[in-house]
C-alpha cells in the first residue's frame, strides 16, 4: 500500500501540461468511440480495518445512433476486484457486453442499459448472466480560471448512483450505490492541487447483504491534478461508518490512491 501510494503521488507531480477532462460523448459528426479506464486502491474502512481492497475497470463503446443529447452505445467491458484479505464478496472479475442508452445533462451524464455478464462463481450456476443498470454521474469543479493561470479557490465536487445487477457472484442481487463529494482547492502549484474535502456514501441491495447495505461520511485531504480526459488524486480521511443489517458503527483512518481516463475519438 506504502508503494502504491508513493508511485500515485509521483505521478501527480510529474503529469504538469495543463488540460480539461472530458468525460461524455461529443456531438460530433463522426463516429465516435467512448472508453474509459479507472484503478482505484484504498483501505476499505472501520469495518475492514487492515484490508486493502484494489479494484480496475475497463469500457469500450460505441456510438450506433444520437440525437442531440441522446446516445445509444453498444460497449464490451471487463473489471476485477481483489483484496489483501481474501474475502469472497471483495474476489469478482465479470465481464460484460451490453447496450446503454445515455444522455447528457447538466455537468453529467444520465444512462439505462443492459446486456450479458460473464462471470465464473462458486456455487453458481452457468457463467452468463443477465445484467440490467441505471446510472447518474455528475462532476463540478469550479477551476476555469485556475486551470488558465489563475491560482484562485477551486471547488471539485462530485455526485453519483449506480443501480443494477453488478456481479455474477450475486446474479440475483439488485445493488444499489450512491456518493457525493465537495471539496476546497486550498492553491495550485502547476495544475497540481491540495484539496480539503468532505464526502457520504452508501449501499444497500435486494438480499440484505451485511456488506453491502452500509453508509459512511468522512473528511478529509487529497491531492489532484487534472489532465485532458483524466484525473488522478490520493489522499486521506477519517471516515465514519454504519452497517445497517449488524447495526453497528466504527471510525477509522482510510487512505486512497484514484486514476481515471476517458477517450472519445471524433472520427476514424
Amino acid at each position: 500500500m506504502r508503494i502504491t501510494v508513493l508511485r500515485a503521488l509521483s505521478l501527480v507531480v510529474l503529469l504538469s501540461a495543463p488540460a480539461f477532462a472530458q468525460d461524455t460523448p461529443a456531438a460530433s459528426t463522426g463516429v465516435a468511440f467512448p472508453g474509459s479506464f479507472w484503478i482505484a486502491t484504498s483501505t476499505a474502512g472501520p469495518s475492514e480495518p487492515h484490508n486493502v481492497v484494489t479494484q480496475a475497470n475497463f469500457e469500450q463503446g460505441m456510438v450506433v445512433w444520437r440525437n442531440a443529447s441522446w446516445f445509444l452505445v453498444p460497449y464490451v467491458g471487463a473489471s476485477l476486484t481483489r483484496d489483501t484479505e481474501g474475502y469472497s464478496w471483495n474476489d469478482k472479475n465479470p465481464a460484460v457486453a451490453a447496450m446503454k442508452l445515455t444522455r447528457r445533462v447538466p455537468g453529467g451524464i444520465l444512462s439505462a442499459g443492459g446486456g450479458v455478464m460473464f462471470e465464473d462463481a462458486p456455487g453458481v450456476e452457468g457463467h452468463r448472466h443477465p445484467t440490467a443498470f441505471a446510472q447518474y454521474w455528475a462532476g463540478w469543479t469550479g477551476d476555469t480560471q485556475a486551470q488558465l493561470g489563475n491560482n484562485s479557490v477551486a471547488y471539485p465536487g462530485h455526485t453519483w448512483v449506480n443501480s443494477g445487477i453488478v456481479t455474477g457472484r450475486d446474479p440475483r442481487n439488485w445493488i444499489t450505490a450512491a456518493a457525493v463529494q465537495q471539496g476546497v482547492a486550498m492553491g495550485r502549484w502547476r495544475g497540481i492541487a491540495p484539496v480539503v474535502f468532505a464526502g457520504a456514501a452508501g449501499t444497500v441491495d435486494t438480499e440484505r447483504r451485511a456488506w453491502e447495505n452500509r453508509a459512511h461520511y468522512e473528511g478529509g485531504v487529497k491531492v489532484m491534478r487534472y489532465l485532458v480526459g483524466s484525473v488522478v488524486e490520493a489522499g486521506v480521511a477519517e471516515r465514519r461508518e454504519h452497517r445497517f443489517v449488524a447495526h453497528t458503527h466504527d471510525t477509522g483512518f482510510v487512505g486512497f490512491v484514484n486514476v481515471w481516463i476517458g477517450w472519445d475519438p471524433r472520427r476514424f
